[in-house]
């Protein structure tokens, strides 16, 4: 069934992961290496979907208050992921990557792999793929007032680090939780919201589309009657 309602930009918080590896009497960083490992799933089923933007929340400012092990052993996973079979993978399949986060307490090997994989992709069409990693809502925004005390004849929204995002269609939170969690509050502003019960490992291509559909149903306003 074709929908004529479709999100353009899909922003997903990718939530449960911890709580998916518990269910599997597994450790934490057992869920988080599923989790990563089902990115490259839903991003296949976005394009199958014709969507035009995804954003992931992989890694928010405040996670670094997390237990070390865990937070090391999330960096060591993307850093492990940022390698030419992941540009490979992007370029056959028209991904354009962004990395959207904060340079502060990464290391410069893995910043560097990061604006690598970007530069790399830069000239794929089919989907662009946001993921924000070591990023914070309410940081970004303070990040640009503060930039536009130095730079007051500058446009407001082009110094935010996610200055080239469109407004998010439509925000999914896996897990249940019903919270945004400091996740692009400027592009959020008229966002429909899904809250799914499916941890992330588990979420699949058939939950997305189920999601879509529900967007697809609701009528959007936008502040007016």
């Amino acid at each position: 069934m074709a929908l004529h309602n479709k999100p353009s930009h899909i922003a997903i918080i990718m939530d449960g992961n911890g709580r998916w590896a518990k269910k599997q009497k597994r450790i934490r960083t057992f869920g988080h290496q599923k989790g990563v490992d089902n990115i490259s799933k839903i991003v296949e089923a976005a394009i199958s979907e014709k969507i035009d933007v995804l954003s992931l929340f992989a890694f928010s400012c405040e996670n670094w208050n997390r237990p070390k092990k865990e937070v090391d052993f999330l960096l060591k996973l993307i850093n492990k992921k940022m390698d030419k079979n992941i540009i490979g993978k992007f370029n056959e399949n028209g991904i354009q990557f962004h990395w959207i986060g904060f340079r502060n307490k990464l290391s410069s090997k893995l910043i560097t792999k990061l604006l690598w994989v970007e530069e790399s992709t830069k000239n794929n069409k089919k989907i662009i793929l946001n993921l924000c990693f070591n990023y914070g809502g309410k940081q970004d925004i303070l990040y640009a007032i503060n930039q536009l005390k130095k730079c007051p004849h500058k446009k407001f929204t082009d110094l935010l680090l996610t200055n080239k995002l469109p407004s998010v269609d439509l925000l999914i939170r896996t897990s249940g939780e019903k919270r945004i969690s400091n996740f692009l509050l400027w592009q959020l502003e008229y966002a429909e919201i899904i809250f799914e019960p499916t941890l992330w490992p588990d979420y699949n291509k058939d939950i997305l589309r189920k999601n879509i559909l529900e967007f697809s149903l609701r009528q959007r306003r936008f502040g007016v009657v």
